[in-house]
């Protein structure tokens, strides 16, 4: 861990849970605006690669081409989306992030889409039983794209890992998701296009707060 990324630990543990959860966020915003060129040439690109393949599926009359072509690109995307990952601990960590770090972790698209679909189907199960348990498996396992990118870990292991890391600290992670959640919700509202900011600056945060989890040496 960087030692600017160390102090911001420090002193995020000595504020109360609402003042922390906000200076990730106010620090990824700093973070992004000091990068805002790669965040968002990199948002446009996932972009981008959704509206190729929707044109491919619509040009296509045959159903199993259009759903190979759809399950590559979600293979591509996941990858992709990892690789967004990548750039936020990347800034976190006092490095520098590029664009081609978007397509760097191509290998770990499988892993992300397979953990996602199990922690989807998992809260799925808890929200259709009772919405707390629903709420409760959310929180638990919501950190396990940032194992997946941090430690290129497999599906169950990400998520076995998300839940240890998760122990103790589910309300502040409850806040966090929530606030970006809203904020990528408002972004979402104009016309997608605010999500070009929002969401990096979703994943700076939480990939702030990620680190803020780690042992001090690490």
């Amino acid at each position: 861990m960087s030692g600017k990324m160390r102090r911001t630990t420090e002193r995020g543990r000595k504020l109360g849970m609402s003042d922390r959860v906000m200076s990730h966020f106010q620090i990824g915003w700093r973070l992004f605006k000091a990068r805002a060129g790669v965040f968002v040439v990199s948002m446009i690109l996932l972009f981008l690669s959704g509206i190729v393949v929707a044109l491919l599926v619509l040009h296509r009359s045959g159903f199993a081409i259009g759903l190979i072509i759809l399950l590559a690109w979600l293979l591509w995307c996941s990858g992709m989306i990892v690789g967004l990952h990548v750039m936020a601990l990347k800034s976190v960590d006092d490095r520098v992030p590029r664009v081609d770090d978007l397509f760097g972790s191509l290998a770990l698209g499988p892993a992300y889409l397979l953990a996602l679909t199990f922690y989807c189907a998992a809260v799925s199960l808890g929200f259709a039983l009772l919405i707390v348990p629903g709420i409760y498996l959310a929180i638990r396992y919501c950190l396990f794209a940032q194992i997946i990118t941090d430690k290129s870990a497999g599906p169950l292991a990400a998520l076995r890992d998300a839940a240890g890391l998760a122990r103790g600290h589910y309300a502040q992670l409850g806040a966090l998701f929530l606030i970006a959640f809203l904020l990528n919700t408002a972004g979402a509202a104009i016309l997608g296009l605010g999500l070009v900011i929002s969401f990096p600056v979703s994943l700076l945060a939480i990939a702030g707060f990620y680190r803020s989890l780690q042992p001090a040496t690490a």
